[in-house]
């Protein structure tokens, strides 16, 4: 078949960087022009952008005019719309025949995995609600946004469904920039849904879930990815590790920050780091007599591999029990802010229910009773959203509460040395001495001030007490 570009055996690096671009880049589709065409919008920008794939593919954006090859929109629809692995030879032609692009179309390239059957009692009830809208679909592990084509219980964004057609979920965000292009007055009262084309919900509904589910977006969660929430450092105690974070593989939530890793610190053992809270650790490089600074890149590491069976780390990749009981939940009642339209359970992606219980963490984020305690009691530490650590040994009040009493001993000692040392005190303008040690007895002596220019009442030795000291007695200075 004729082929009007050139095949390519290789990826060269401009088409690398952009994929690069397109995988970290969040874009909407706006409109889809038949099976190959594309309007596309990026997070942020107001400028859209028309890509059509073909024999050569083409996009009016300012870097494909410009270098005349694959920009990142072209990339994107190519990773993200079609699902091509980034080695497959598909992703960086410069165009595809008209086989390539039924094959394309086919998902021929795609790993067809069976889906487990749905127990939910939800699926296998009529399509009724008590609002009048039929019920939203369960979600699975393969469901993706049909705007942004990101994988909807990855990705952990608040859902919206459709309510009078097809039942599936869509991000609110991206259903928002949806409904902003597909409107084209203020008129318009009622949003399409983009996979089925029948009506989707009204206007004023999504708008009122857009507005609630910004609630469910915490302080936390906005951080920066390079710091470590809740991980405090072993050696310097700074909290929480910014930039590179270590942890050592045999003893139990031990961490270092960059700075105390380098300088050899707990050296005997051997470390595993990451740069970002969102990402796996990775076993660090050991060389002789230098230290452990360099790092392996490894992308396939399995938890497993980083810790033996028997290690103690294993302990705490789920949360102790007994910080686990420490952590509210309450039961959603009548009048509930939970049962707000836009309110939902960022794991499973449902709406909260009367009668349901809700548990909440430290960052404030809140999820189905049921849905966050099977992680935190198996799999994890911390929060899945925004990565914050639950439990760690430097921070957890319970065993510094049993320290408390030991600083009340030692007071008592400091006193009772105190009793026995003659100090010196010097006020000045006054001046006063320790004459002597005495002791009480029957026959108390008085004890007088004198200054220069006034006299001061005489008190008694039981009615002065100066830390600690019983028995003072005080003259005049000498001059």
């Amino acid at each position: 078949m004729f082929r009007s570009s050139v095949w390519r055996r290789t990826i060269n690096d401009l088409v690398h960087w952009h994929q690069e671009q397109a995988s970290s880049t969040t874009i909407y589709i706006l409109r889809e022009f038949g099976p190959t065409g594309f309007l596309l919008k990026e997070e942020g920008e107001t400028k859209t952008f028309k890509v059509l794939l073909g024999d050569p593919h083409s996009c009016n954006c300012s870097t494909f005019l410009k270098e005349r090859d694959l920009c990142k929109h072209i990339c994107w629809v190519l990773l993200k719309k079609f699902r091509l692995p980034r080695d497959h030879e598909y992703t960086f032609q410069l165009g595809l025949v008209e086989r390539e692009i039924n094959e394309l179309l086919q998902g021929l390239h795609q790993m067809q995995t069976p889906r487990p059957p749905v127990n939910s009692p939800s699926s296998k009830q009529t399509p009724a609600d008590r609002d009048g809208y039929i019920r939203q679909k369960d979600i699975d592990a393969e469901d993706i946004c049909p705007i942004c084509q990101e994988e909807l219980l990855q990705k952990m964004l608040p859902v919206t469904y459709c309510k009078y057609g097809c039942g599936n979920s869509v991000h609110i965000t991206c259903m928002k920039v949806w409904a902003d292009h597909q409107l084209q007055s203020k008129d318009d009262i009622m949003v399409r849904c983009p996979l089925c084309r029948e009506e989707f919900a009204p206007l004023k509904l999504l708008l009122e879930e857009l507005k609630n589910s910004n609630s469910l977006i915490t302080a936390a969660e906005k951080e920066r990815l390079d710091k470590h929430l809740g991980i405090i450092c072993n050696n310097c105690r700074v909290f929480p590790i910014k930039g590179m974070c270590y942890k050592c593989s045999e003893c139990t939530d031990y961490h270092l920050c960059q700075q105390c890793f380098v300088s050899c610190c707990h050296s005997q053992h051997i470390f595993v780091f990451r740069q970002k809270r969102n990402q796996r650790w990775m076993p660090v490089e050991q060389k002789t007599g230098q230290p452990l600074t360099t790092a392996i890149n490894v992308t396939d590491l399995e938890n497993k591999a980083l810790f033996p069976h028997n290690s103690p780390q294993q302990e705490l990749i789920c949360t102790p029990i007994h910080v686990f009981k420490t952590l509210s939940s309450t039961m959603v009642r009548q009048g509930s802010k939970l049962l707000a339209p836009g309110q939902q359970c960022r794991i499973c992606l449902k709406a909260f229910s009367l009668g349901q219980f809700v548990r909440q963490l430290p960052c404030r984020h809140k999820f189905h009773k049921e849905c966050i305690d099977y992680l935190l009691l198996n799999e994890r530490n911390s929060c899945p959203l925004d990565g914050q650590v639950i439990y760690n040994l430097l921070r957890w009040k319970e065993p510094l509460s049993k320290e408390k009493t030991k600083p009340s001993i030692f007071q008592d000692n400091i006193i009772k040395v105190q009793q026995q040392i003659e100090p010196q005190l010097f006020i000045p303008g006054i001046g006063l001495t320790v004459k002597k040690k005495c002791t009480r007895t029957q026959n108390e002596q008085p004890i007088s001030l004198q200054g220069q220019n006034s006299q001061i009442s005489t008190v008694t030795q039981q009615d002065l007490t100066l830390t600690g000291l019983r028995c003072l007695q005080l003259n005049k200075a000498n001059s």
